[in-house]
């Protein structure tokens, strides 16, 4: 077929109509924020459902899996009870992710499952399986049994959207539980696993391996929470700030079990 006959082709009102049709519904789904929220629910139920059987199936292996990080949690759960002296608070299970029991002893740890989570984006998040009929919503704090891993960002009656540490909108009040100063982190970098503490003053001496747990000030988490621990230290002069890299306790790479925090009523 020659140039011409293609043209008569494109030009043919029945084409013209139903590209002029898809280009309207493109600007309508783009800039009309109803209909857009609508359709990016209407997709991650699809993925949530996709990676549901996903999850099913590879359950027994994951079984097996969760065998061995219990064993390693009661083996550090005995370990940190043995270092604690006249203690009656209830302490909660996930033990690795807890620097200072006595500030979540009044806080619940509902279990989710994790049955999607994006990897390498801007805006890295997860579906976990709890929603609204689990007394979950918008802005609790997501832990694993390591530490840190997020918040909860959007909820229907059966599942949750956790945002990750990892997302660019995501910051929170951090501490260096020893010199208890206070700063913040996020995530700047593409680089998983790793954030930045900033707004620590010049005058704090920080050193590599030092922990950074939530800040007493946070709105979102308890204090006390392991976040990670600090890499390495940049100090910024035209700021007076040190701007510190701190490689996180949770691993989003290998992503299972989460525990969502729920305050005291």
């Amino acid at each position: 077929m020659n140039l011409s006959g293609w043209l008569r082709i494109f030009l043919h009102p029945i084409v013209l109509w139903i590209a002029g049709q898809i280009t309207a519904f493109y600007f309508f789904l783009s800039f009309t924020p109803e209909p857009k929220g609508a359709v990016k629910r209407f997709f991650i139920s699809v993925q949530k459902g996709i990676h549901e059987v996903a999850f099913w199936i590879s359950s027994p292996w994951r079984a097996l899996k969760r065998v061995d990080e219990l064993e390693q949690l009661t083996a550090q759960l005995q370990s940190q009870l043995s270092s604690l002296s006249d203690t009656t608070a209830y302490i909660p299970f996930p033990a690795g992710a807890i620097g200072d029991f006595s500030a979540v002893a009044k806080y619940k740890f509902l279990p989710a499952k994790v049955v999607y989570q994006s990897l390498l984006l801007r805006e890295n998040y997860a579906i976990l399986n709890r929603g609204g009929r689990d007394g979950i919503y918008p802005g609790l704090g997501v832990i694993d049994p390591q530490g840190v891993i997020g918040l909860v960002a959007e909820t229907t009656a059966t599942y949750s959207i956790m945002y990750a540490l990892f997302h660019k909108n995501v910051h929170l009040a951090a501490t260096l539980p020893r010199h208890g100063v206070i700063g913040v982190v996020g995530w700047k970098t593409p680089t998983l696993n790793s954030l930045f503490l900033e707004y620590i003053p010049l005058y704090v001496r920080v050193e590599p391996d030092e922990e950074v747990w939530t800040a007493p000030n946070s709105l979102i988490f308890p204090a006390g929470l392991r976040i990670g621990r600090v890499r390495a230290v940049r100090s910024d002069f035209t700021r007076g700030f040190h701007a510190i890299q701190v490689d996180t306790y949770a691993d989003w790479s290998r992503l299972s079990g989460v525990f969502i925090l729920i305050p005291p009523s």
